[in-house]
């Protein structure tokens, strides 16, 4: 498989090549995709010109997809692969690159956000509302942000408008919708511009009966049932605002919080399910400063505190309570030379959990510092390099990590960029892993990976410009924390595991302006996924050289957006293949086909524009599940109409 691949690898890299030296330079300049800066890497870069393969989700893209919560809009992506317990607002968690959700780092505006209690973030939790783009850069980034990131990291970009740029000085918008499982959401935003201050303000409610239909088999048939003990209601607030002092100095400022009240349905075992209810209050602010000193130097620094609560009961057996409590702050100097960039950083953040579940003495202190470099001393090779060192005063030890990356233009004149990047990653064991009552492990260590990525990006003209790009991922992962039984009949969490994952994927787009009314986008990707479990647990363990169970081992994405005048019709197609529901590998979960889509019409009086929209989720009513045992909506809508003024 191996060699085919590198085969296909090499054979598009000539083929692509030879189309795009066809073309003559002022060709390209008007066919060429535009570039785009992204921020997840420290430096300011440009799209193409990163050492790592980066997605990026933008504005438009967000407001073509369907739902309003960030899962909906990751799952459209083909780098990552969303794991769902049901519909919308249950959890959704994420795998990259063949890894776990607590080996995914989840940004906003640059600062973490996983939880220290398991490392991971359930993506319901953040709405779409207030999201400008997602950049989701593959592979480790350690180097630069320290524990999760070890398949990759996703970057969620809010919505801040430059008060010098914003031509707009008020601007309302309302939404109301109505949908499936008597389902209704409400929303308003309100920007407002005074000289060098702006201020964005977004509220939304939603609620639902979340009593969708699906299948259930009881061994011989297939039975239409409804979701029961699915109800939910849920509200999201928050304030993005900037002030600049000139073109200097800018202080933004980030505050959300979250509120949701969900029934939890539980696995479906052809019994009524047990009355399960979770809460979650999850607050964040981030203040961030910037000063220009010159061209060459430039000063950041961030504070972000997070107050997040859940309540998870059983009823009349579990009442969990969890308080999550963090607080950070992280400076940053940029230094640009005439061929050489440095940023250097320190970063500091105190955690804390109360819980009636683990011990009391759940709290962390961590310290990091970090160096990056970038040089393009020739014109067309770039060098990327950074190291970090942290330390978690809880553990008592140092992690140390580095990176080194390069992208290489071999060709003046034709659109091509080959990159590659290699450094070791970590995680930090969580608060659950080490604490947890009568289970937890106070002796675990970091786990650690070694990383190793390559690919191209290729932007050819045929009829239409076609942009191509081709990754390959290789990450072997070491002393994976597993929770394994005991002789007392506890689960306990052992440094015991590794995994190797080596991943494909196969990216094409199109973005194509046809004339002054009709443009046409599309996206498609092929991700082949093959990431084993390398170690034996215990002498004779048969899940050995298996694979790592709910990951597809091929998935498929497409997505078609037409705009025509003041009217959108948008399909986006997704494909699961094979997956295991076990770590022997003898259970495993069909392959899956979902076609979903939406049509849109845009109308304008005066000074209020107005668009209706129509969702159809599951179009083909396809019965299907992610996670064995949580069954998926059948085919469902929702129609929405939102006015701006």
């Amino acid at each position: 498989m191996r060699k085919k691949i590198s085969c296909l690898f090499f054979t598009s890299l000539f083929l692509l090549s030879g189309n795009s030296f066809c073309q003559s330079n002022d060709t390209l300049k008007t066919y060429q995709l535009d570039n785009i800066i992204v921020t997840a890497t420290k430096f300011n870069t440009d799209l193409k010109s990163s050492p790592n393969k980066i997605e990026i989700i933008d504005a438009e893209l967000i407001n073509n997809f369907n739902g309003n919560r960030l899962p909906e809009i990751l799952n459209n992506s083909s780098s990552v692969y969303i794991k769902s317990y049901g519909a919308t607002p249950t959890l959704k968690t994420i795998s990259f690159n063949g890894l776990g959700a607590e080996h995914t780092l989840i940004l906003v505006d640059g600062v973490k956000i996983n939880s220290f209690q398991n490392g991971q973030i359930d993506l319901s939790l953040i709405p779409k509302e207030n999201i400008e783009r997602i950049e989701i850069v593959n592979n480790g980034m350690s180097s630069i942000y320290g524990s999760e990131a070890i398949g990759g990291t996703i970057n969620i970009i809010t919505n801040y408008k430059n008060p010098f740029y914003n031509d707009d000085n008020f601007n309302v918008k309302a939404n109301v919708g109505l949908g499936s499982f008597n389902t209704s959401r409400y929303g308003l935003t309100f920007n407002k511009r005074l000289n060098n201050f702006n201020i964005n303000v977004f509220y939304d409610y939603e609620k639902s009966d979340g009593n969708f239909e699906y299948y259930f088999n009881n061994g011989s048939t297939s039975q239409l049932k409804d979701r029961e003990n699915a109800a939910y209601n849920l509200y999201d607030f928050g304030i993005n605002s900037q002030l600049f002092f000139n073109n200097t100095n800018k202080i933004n400022f980030y505050s959300t919080f979250s509120y949701q009240n969900k029934q939890v349905p539980g696995i479906e075992t052809g019994t009524p399910p047990s009355k399960t209810n979770q809460k979650d209050k999850n607050w964040n602010n981030i203040i961030s400063f910037e000063k220009i000193f010159s061209d060459q130097v430039i000063l950041k620094a961030n504070f972000n505190f997070q107050n997040n609560l859940q309540n998870y009961q059983i009823k009349p057996v579990t009442n969990s309570n969890y308080k999550n409590i963090v607080a950070s702050f992280a400076p940053e100097l940029q230094l640009k030379f005439s061929n050489f960039d440095l940023i250097t950083g320190y970063s500091f953040a105190y955690a804390e959990l109360k819980s009636n579940e683990v011990e009391s003495n759940s709290r962390r202190n961590q310290h990091a510092l970090f160096i990056s470099t970038g040089s393009s001393a020739l014109d067309n090779l770039k060098l990327f390099s950074s190291v970090r060192v942290d330390h978690f005063s809880d553990l008592k030890k140092n992690a140390l990590t580095s990176k080194i990356g390069l992208n290489y233009k071999p060709f003046e004149k034709i659109d091509l960029n080959i990159r590659a990047n290699v450094g070791n990653n970590f995680r930090a064991p969580t608060f659950n892993d080490l604490y947890w009552k009568e289970s937890g492990n106070p002796d675990l260590k970091p786990e650690g990976s070694f990383n190793f990525e390559t690919g191209f990006t290729s932007g050819i003209v045929f009829f239409i410009p076609i942009q191509f790009d081709f990754t390959y991922t290789h990450i072997n992962a070491k002393n994976k924390i597993m929770w394994i039984p005991q002789r007392n009949l506890l689960w306990t969490p052992i440094n015991i595991a590794s995994s190797e994952s080596n991943n494909y994927l196969i990216n094409i787009s199109i973005n194509q302006k046809l004339n002054e009314q009709i443009n046409i986008r599309f996206n498609s990707g092929l991700n082949l996924i093959n990431s084993k479990k390398t170690n034996e647990s215990f002498s004779g363990d048969p899940s050995k050289d298996k694979y790592l169970p709910y990951l597809p081992l091929q998935a498929v994405k497409l997505g078609l957006m037409i705009d025509y005048d003041l009217a959108s019709l948008n399909f986006f197609y997704t494909h699961t293949g094979k997956r295991f529901s076990d770590f022997e590998n003898i259970k495993s979960m069909k392959s899956f086909n979902i076609l979903d889509g939406n049509i849109s019409f845009k109308l304008k009086f005066w000074e209020i524009a107005s668009t209706l929209k129509l969702e159809v989720n599951n179009i083909t009513n396809a019965d299907y599940q992610t996670i064995s045992g949580y069954p998926m909506p059948l085919r469902n809508y929702f129609l929405t109409l939102s006015i701006n003024y």
